[in-house]
This record gives C-alpha cells, structure tokens and sequence, in this order.
C-alpha cells in the first residue's frame, strides 16, 4: 500500500487547486457551458494528480510537487484576478509557452545537450538532402511558373508580415502575435523561422522563403521517415543490425521516403510549410513505441525506469501539442497515436496481468494528460467560450467530395499502383517483423488519423500528410531489407520507383490514376499575360476610396487570386499601411464558414464577376457566392445597382472576369434583400448543414 507522506498529500491538494482554478477560468470564459462540461474539466487536473500522488514513485514525487504546488497558486491566483476571457487566453497562452521552453530545457539537459544524428556521413546527407530538394522546388516552380495563390500564400504572408515586425525590433509584438495564435486554426508556429530568415534576408524573397522551408521543415520530414523506416527495417531485418545502421542505409531510406511521395515535395515547392509537422508525427511514434517497451521490462530497477516513463511522456506530450499547434489537422493523428498506444499498453497489460508495470503506466497517463491540458488550455477556453466556431463538421461540410472524386485525387497523389506496393510492404513487414509495435503504432495510427479527418472534409493535397508516414516508410523498409540482401537490385528498385512517381514515363501512357502526377509540375497557366493586365487594370482604377470586388471562388479565379498579384511586381508587397488604404474588399466563399454575403458589398464600387459564376466546392454551399454572381450578371438584384464597363478579362478554361462600375450605392436595405434571397437559395437544397451567421 502507497504511504501518503506530506509530498504525497501536496500533490492531492494541488489537483484541488488546479481542479478548483480550471472551474474558475472556465465559469468566466463560458459562462453558457453546460454544469457538466466545467466539471469535467475541473475533474481532469484533480484526477491526474490523485493518480499521480499514488503512482509515482519518491524520486517523482520530489521532482513533481512544487512544480505542481506553484502551478495551482498560479491558476488560482489567475482565476480571482482575470476579469476579461480574452485575457484568460492570453495568459494561459504564455503559461504554455514557459511550459514549452522549460520542457524542451529539461529534455535537453536529461540527455546532456546530446546531438543526436550529427556524424559527418549524416552531415553529407542532410546537406546533399537540402541540394536536391532545392532543385526539385527550382525545377518545379520553373517549369510551371507557379505563382503563390490561396493557404500556399497565406503561410509565406505571415512569415513577411513576422520579418516586417522583427525588422522593426518589435519581438514582443511577434511574442504576443505568437500567443494569440495559439488557440487560431493556423497558428503563427510554422512562420516563425521563415520569418526570422526572411527578417535576416529579404522579406519579399520568395527564394529566401522556399530555402528557410526546405532546410527547416521539408529536409527534416523526409530525414524523419528515412529513421522510421529504416527502425521498421531493423525490427524486421536479421539480428545483427550492424551494416543497416550505417550512413549510406539512412540515404538510402531517405531516398525511397522522396521517390515514394513527390507530392509532398511538390506541396513545398508551391510554398506550403506543412510537411514540417511530419517530423512531430514520427517522433510522436518513436516515443509511444519507446514507452511500451519500458512498460514491457521485467520488474526491477524502478527509480531507473520511473525517471524514463516521466523523461518519455513529457516528450511525448510536447511531440503531440507541436504536431497540433503546427496544423491543427495533425491533431488526428495525435488521438491516432494516442488510441494506438493505449491499445499496446491493455494488451500488454492483459498478457503481464499483476506482473504489467501499473505503477509506471498510470504515472506515464497522469503526467501526459496534466501536460496536455495545460499545454491545450487556451485553445480549451476558446472553444468553449463559443463551441458553434468550432463544429468543424458543419463549418467544413463544403468540402466533402463525392467519395469517386476523392479516390481519384488520392490515386493523383500517391498513385493505385503505389498504394497497393505500400499496403504489400506493410503486410510483408507484419509477416515478418520481430517487433511489430512500431509498425502497428505507425500503421494504425496513420489509418485512424485519415478516418477522423474524413469525418469532416475531403482532403486537400496537403492533408495527405497524414497517411505518408505508414505509406512511405513501409516501402522505405522494405527497400532497405532488399539492400541487405541484394544491394544491386535495392538500387534498381529505388531508380524504377524514381522513374515511376517522378517522371511522366508511366503516367503518360498507363491508365489515369496508377501512377502519381501531382509530384509532377503541371503546365503554366494559359492567361499569364490577361493575369498581369489585370493587375495593371486594378493599379489604375482601383483606389481606397474607390475599391473593387472579386465574386468568384475557383482555382480560376478568386479574391485572393487576384489580391496576391502583386507577386508579378518585382517591387510588389502584400504588406499595406493600414486596413484603410487597402483597395480590396475580401468576400464570403462557403456558407457553412463565412454566412451570408457580407455587407461590405456597400464598399464594393468596382465589382469583378466570374463569368460562368465560379464555385470550387459543393455549389450548394457556396450560395454566397452564386447569389451574388448570378444577379450581377443577370443585372437585377444588386445587380441593378452597377453597370457594365464593357472591359473583361479572358481566363483560362473559358472564364471570362466582367467588369462592373457602381452607379448608385448599395444600401443596407439592398444588403438584407440579398441576405434573404441567400437563405431562400439554401433552404430549396434539402439536408443541408446551417452556418454560424443564419
């Protein structure tokens, strides 16, 4: 039986304290929220730490409890004093940041400042990594003359506006920015290193911004599936592991991880930081596999292996917080990993019975889960201070595809033939694996992560970043189990799957769908030269006082095409003085997301109309787009308030961009005419999901 010795009896009454303060914070954050949900949220801190006083052991229990008594007379504290719920999040957002520093501190100096990967083979790799992912993205954005449109924009915009603010020595406006950022669906986490590059070098660079991706975000992801395949090699190779270790095995892994997935490089190359949460999702799985194994030692040594299961939760716990705050959607994969390890440990502990280490595991699940809740707490009081803001069910039920489209888009992305290749190796390696867990934590955390995500939306090119590691590191593995036996035939392999995903080879004459073409760099856009006339049109006419609307949603044509370009300027900037001097007015897209049409229309006194109406989405959620659109076309409605100019631009696929100039102003009236109309255009399309603006 456990002792409750005084440091013990301090931990319980710090849960109290912390279960008392979270109440608090809650009740004045969301005021609305169900009695039952500020329980449980006052629960969770009481019940890890009533746990954690009964399973951790002394030397736990020592480092632990005036961590724990501090954290509970801050959030109480807090709880008396915080009046305003904006600024509850602000100052939890920086309790989590320290949390963050010091975690990373305290894992650093555990393993002495150690820098694990350094050797000089592994240098020549990175830098040769870095080399050839920097003339893929050349030759890619060459090649299609990409220009930066939409979330690929979005992400190096923030990172000019950090460099902006950093030139100025404002740091404490980047900290606070940062914070807030938080508890946002794109928080400012990916930005900042670009940022801070761009900030050193030249903000607008475009090369300056694909290098700071390449080196930070995208050449760690593919090193990360190289070490995951090559841990799902060694668990199936033969037991002596000394030759798979070696330099040349992890460029190998590493080169099998690229030719297996270019889409992802592809993602890159456009400007999408994204693939950098790769690095969170394989660490995230090292670190669940390395805590079943300590859960699965022989009894003895405890001191020694409780001080492991702490060391390895708190990285865990921060792994998991990093891949969410990234992208929000790595959450997914965290609960994929999270439900994968909980798996491993009931199993594990049905076959061990009073032999499992309980003590550990408990200790391991309190810990992790008091990190978790302290790391998420902005984002736990912005969600409930408005759960409606954030039904992502209903706010992003435009973007569910017909499931045909979405298989034909992952067949575009990973390719069938590779699909298949990859779900063989996966078997191959369960078959013949020592060691399954990694590859089931891999596995089936990947599976649960595209489930949840498909429960809400389609996937993007992007979001297939959830399914890479299972997929690319099981054919890494398989290739490196080759190697070992058959180097010349490993490498001819890797060269034909190369040929396979990279080239046209296949895909030019095989059935559409079995070889990937997204990796491949599409053909330029056919209206360059109407894009750059059109951006000349706009400087010209266009004025603070006198500013236009774009009403079109597609890849054709869209506000923030048309907004973003400024990249045809060699002297162009997205940054504006003020919200005053701008000469845009942004619009509604989605229903679900963004509400009716917006009543900035009444600013609208040049209006760009997409001709046919352009939609991207399920058109009968875009409603606030085609209403809009189709009386400015049809000249009634608000239409009847402008005229044509008889000036349109020729798009490519057919679509012509009318213009219109303003006759007489809109007014409120007009606005909530075609407010109605927007609900009666929604109400005769049966089943649909409501928005957070009906």
């Amino acid at each position: 039986m456990v002792q409750l010795p005084w440091r013990r009896l301090a931990v319980l009454a710090a849960g109290l304290g912390l279960g008392l303060g979270a109440w608090l914070v809650m009740r004045l954050v969301a005021p609305a929220a169900s009695p039952l949900v500020l329980d449980l949220v006052a629960v969770m801190p009481l019940a890890c730490c009533g746990f954690l006083a009964f399973a951790l052991d002394q030397r736990g229990i020592e480092d632990l409890v005036w961590i724990l008594v501090s954290s509970a007379i801050a959030t109480l504290g807090a709880a008396m004093t915080i009046q305003d719920p904006k600024q509850a999040g602000v100052l939890f957002g920086f309790d989590s940041l320290v949390l963050i520093v010091v975690g990373v501190y305290n894992l650093a100096k555990a393993a002495h400042w150690r820098w694990v990967g350094l050797a000089p083979g592994n240098w020549a790799i990175g830098v040769g990594l870095v080399a050839i992912l920097a003339l893929y993205s050349l030759y890619y954005v060459a090649t299609s003359h990409d220009l930066m449109f939409g979330d690929f924009m979005y992400r190096r915009a923030e990172a000019i506006i950090l460099a902006s603010i950093l030139d100025q020595g404002q740091l404490v406006v980047v900290l606070r920015l940062f914070v807030n950022s938080m508890k946002e669906e794109y928080s400012l986490l990916p930005a900042l290193a670009p940022g801070l590059v761009l900030a050193a070098t030249s903000p607008l660079s475009r090369a300056w911004y694909q290098g700071a991706v390449i080196v930070l975000y995208a050449a760690p992801a593919y090193a990360a599936l190289g070490i995951l395949a090559r841990d799902l090699a060694q668990r199936a190779g033969p037991r002596r592991q000394a030759a798979i270790s070696r330099s040349s095995i992890l460029a190998l892994a590493i080169a099998a991880a690229f030719a297996a997935y270019p889409t992802g490089m592809a993602v890159v190359a456009r400007g999408m930081p994204d693939i950098g949460g790769l690095v969170f999702v394989v660490a995230a799985a090292r670190l669940s596999d390395r805590l079943a194994r300590i859960l699965a030692l022989p009894p003895g040594h405890d001191a020694r292996v409780g001080a492991l299961v702490r060391r390895v939760s708190l990285a865990l716990a921060l792994c998991l917080f990093g891949m969410s705050l990234f992208r929000r959607w790595y959450a997914f994969a965290a609960v994929g990993i999270l439900a994968m390890l909980a798996l491993e440990a009931a199993l594990l502990a049905v076959r061990r019975g009073v032999g499992f280490r309980w003590r550990e595991a408990i200790s391991a699940a309190a810990l992790g889960g008091l990190i978790l809740l302290a790391l998420g707490a902005p984002i736990l009081i912005d969600w409930l201070h408005d759960p409606r803001t954030h039904d992502y069910a209903a706010i992003y039920a435009a973007y569910r595809k017909e499931p045909s489209v979405v298989v034909a888009d992952i067949f575009e992305w990973y390719g069938a033939a590779l699909l298949v290749a990859a779900v063989c190796c996966a078997l191959f390696l369960g078959f013949f694996s020592r060691d399954r867990r990694l590859l089931r934590l891999t596995c089936g955390s990947c599976l649960i992560a595209t489930f949840l995500f498909l429960r809400i939306q389609s996937p993007a090119v992007h979001h297939v970043y959830l399914l890479t590691p299972a997929f690319a590191a099981s054919i890494g593995a398989v290739l490196l189990l080759l190697f070992e036996r058959w180097k010349f035939g490993a490498l001819a392999a890797l060269a034909g799957l190369a040929i396979f995903t990279l080239t046209p080879a296949i895909s030019s004459w095989a059935p559409p769908g079995l070889a990937p073409t997204a990796g491949q760099p599409p053909a330029p856009r056919t209206d360059l030269a109407e894009l750059r006339r059109l951006k000349g049109w706009i400087d010209a006419h266009a004025a603070p006082d006198h500013r236009y609307c774009v009403l079109g949603s597609s890849y054709t044509i869209n506000d923030a095409l048309v907004e973003e370009l400024w990249q045809l300027d060699p002297k162009g900037s997205p940054l504006v003085e003020d919200e005053m001097s701008r000469t845009d007015v942004g619009m509604a897209h989605v229903d679900t997301r963004d509400g009716p049409p917006v009543e900035k229309l009444k600013e609208c006194a040049l209006m760009l109309v997409g001709d046919p109406v352009q939609t991207h989405l399920v058109p009968a959620y875009q409603q606030n787009v085609i209403v809009p659109a189709s009386e400015m076309l049809a000249g009634v409605g608000i239409g009847a308030n402008y005229r044509r100019t008889g000036e349109a631009f020729a798009l490519e696929k057919g679509v012509k961009l009318v213009v219109f100039e303003r006759i007489r102003p809109l007014g409120d009236e007009d606005i909530a005419a075609l407010q109605a109309r927007w609900r009666d255009a929604r109400e005769k399309n049966a089943g649909l999901r409501g928005t957070s603006s009906d």
